[in-house]
């Protein structure tokens, strides 16, 4: 059968389920071949043609013409991102009113919304804060375009949550949220990474944030977008700076030990190297081996992975001291005092650079792709994602 040279029109309605063919002047038998050969899914369970479903296809024939209906689109509205600015205060404020849901004054929000709008861009210098809004066509493709959806980024070091400890090349994502009749259509995720690409604009190496605990499809979102629990920057720059000290002086003792006349061991009042007991050799060469460990935990491994190679380095320094205090008396005393208060100040400055709990709230981070900065900043940028969520909305 010659289908192609059949006069035939296929309409497609996806949210029925339904394709539409007519078929005009086609005997019963054509009209079977037609609907086997243009529905593929149907051809090989297709009983009769005329309204029965097809591994959930619904084929309907016409044998006369019908007026054009349009067919029904499923492709989402694109959303354009573009900097804020004073004309969107009043729409801005009324998405974080909603998303807030009286966690934060009306008046604190549209106090937020005028500043983060009135903020002019200096050559050469980031601005200390800036908010971005989604527009699209909404309710639907055909009408104009109108704000649904914001979200904020902190610059500067003033503004951004103390407790945080968050360095300057780190970027604060703050009061995102969605209009609530255009959730679930990719505006909040694609806000999300423009302020992301935005932060990279000026020089920023990471973002972080804070969402309420229990809400979990924004906490979804932000686990999709590769964001995780804040680890501080300068504490991450501390461990690693105690790794590389603790495996010089590990690989020091190593060759104090094993080539030199083991002047640390016999300076707590234990014996030099050749003197040793079996026993005694294990831990003095894991002792020196602690430290390269160390070094490679923290250099390579996760933070956790890191905090625990540092604290296996000091148990064993610690340990080894008290057994010389106890076993040699006087001399491995003042061995044991330093070797504890060396520990007490390193877990001191750890506590001090770790970011602070916020209460209700889940500190989250992400480390951004290293980029140059451009010589423009960012203005504006289209996307498309496949969900969203709104975000914490907060008092700032």
């Amino acid at each position: 059968m010659e289908v192609l040279d059949s006069p035939v029109i296929h309409r497609v309605y996806p949210k029925r389920r339904a394709n539409v063919l007519f078929l005009p002047q086609l005997g019963a038998r054509d009209m079977t071949a037609a609907v086997r050969a243009l529905v593929p899914a149907a051809s090989a369970r297709l009983r009769r043609v005329g309204g029965r479903h097809v591994r959930g296809i619904r084929v309907v024939v016409a044998t006369q013409a019908v007026d054009a209906v349009p067919a029904a689109s499923e492709t989402k509205p694109t959303v354009t991102i573009r900097r804020a600015e004073t004309r969107d205060v009043a729409q801005m404020t009324h998405i974080l009113s909603e998303a807030a849901d009286g966690a934060v004054s009306t008046q604190s929000l549209a106090t937020y919304s005028r500043e983060a709008t009135s903020v002019e861009d200096t050559p050469g210098a980031a601005p200390e804060q800036l908010a971005l809004v989604a527009e699209c066509p909404f309710p639907s493709p055909s009408d104009p375009p109108r704000v649904v959806g914001v979200v904020g980024l902190l610059l500067d070091d003033s503004l951004k949550p103390m407790e945080m400890k968050l360095t300057k090349e780190v970027a604060y994502v703050t009061n995102l949220a969605v209009d609530a009749s255009a959730r679930r259509a990719g505006v909040g995720a694609t806000l999300l990474a423009a302020a992301e690409s935005c932060a990279q604009d000026y020089a920023c190496v990471a973002v972080a944030c804070r969402v309420d605990e229990g809400n979990d499809p924004a906490l979804a979102m932000y686990d999709k977008k590769g964001y995780g629990p804040l680890v501080g920057r300068r504490l991450g720059q501390f461990r690693r700076l105690m790794g590389g000290m603790y495996a010089a002086a590990g690989v020091a003792h190593a060759v104090d030990l094993l080539l030199l006349t083991s002047a640390l061991p016999t300076v707590a009042g234990a014996p030099a190297w050749m003197a040793m007991d079996p026993v005694q050799k294990f831990w003095a060469l894991a002792w020196c081996a602690a430290g390269p460990l160390a070094w490679f935990c923290t250099d390579r491994g996760s933070p956790l992975v890191g905090n625990l190679s540092l604290i296996l380095y000091g148990a064993i320094e610690v340990g080894l001291a008290m057994a010389c205090a106890v076993a040699y008396g006087a001399v491995g005393g003042d061995a044991a005092t330093g070797a504890v208060g060396v520990q007490v100040v390193v877990a001191g400055c750890a506590l001090a650079m770790r970011p602070g709990p916020s209460v209700g709230r889940l500190c989250l981070g992400k480390e951004l792709p290293s980029r140059a900065p451009k010589s423009k900043p960012y203005r504006a940028a289209t996307g498309e994602e496949d969900e969203d969520e709104a975000g914490t909305v907060e008092e700032v």
